[in-house]
């Protein structure tokens, strides 16, 4: 269901996940946690959207639904690829451009094979150490940032 485009009143008495949902107490669901350690949001604003349709998307390719570039529909396949993957979610889109971190959380989390992190938090020093260096300095009179 896309809940952009669904009148709440027509789920009257139906099961409804939203983002907050998803989480057991402070327990992140494995998706929720993919996209942080893979950077997949950066403004945020697809980013509830673009964790509740993988977890509903995955939940589909489970239960063995074919999408329009599955090989062969014929043959039940829960083993998806990137191009499967961006198939199944090309309808949320990211105005960010964070496509890659997206699918490889997804991919993370359908294969259950943990992918080493590719960024990390700056430490005290490096964020001082670039706070000295992005500061103005005067030069022939004039400040250069």
């Amino acid at each position: 269901m896309l809940s952009c485009l669904t009148l709440a009143a027509t789920l009257e008495g139906r099961e409804v996940t939203t983002i907050e949902g998803l989480a057991k107490g402070d327990q992140l669901h494995p998706m929720q946690a993919a996209f942080i350690k893979h950077d997949g949001f950066q403004c945020g604003y697809c980013t509830s959207g673009q964790i509740c349709s993988a977890v509903g998307m995955l939940a589909e390719a489970r239960r063995g639904q074919v999408s329009h570039v599955t090989e062969n529909v014929g043959r039940t396949t829960t083993r998806l690829t990137d191009d499967e993957i961006r198939e199944r979610m090309s309808g949320n889109i990211c105005r960010c451009g964070a496509y890659p971190g997206i699918v490889a959380a997804i991919q993370e989390v359908h294969s259950g094979r943990q992918a080493a992190q590719t960024w990390g938090f700056a430490t005290e020093a490096q964020f001082a150490m670039a706070s000295t260096a992005s500061s103005p300095s005067k030069e022939d009179g004039h400040e250069t940032v």
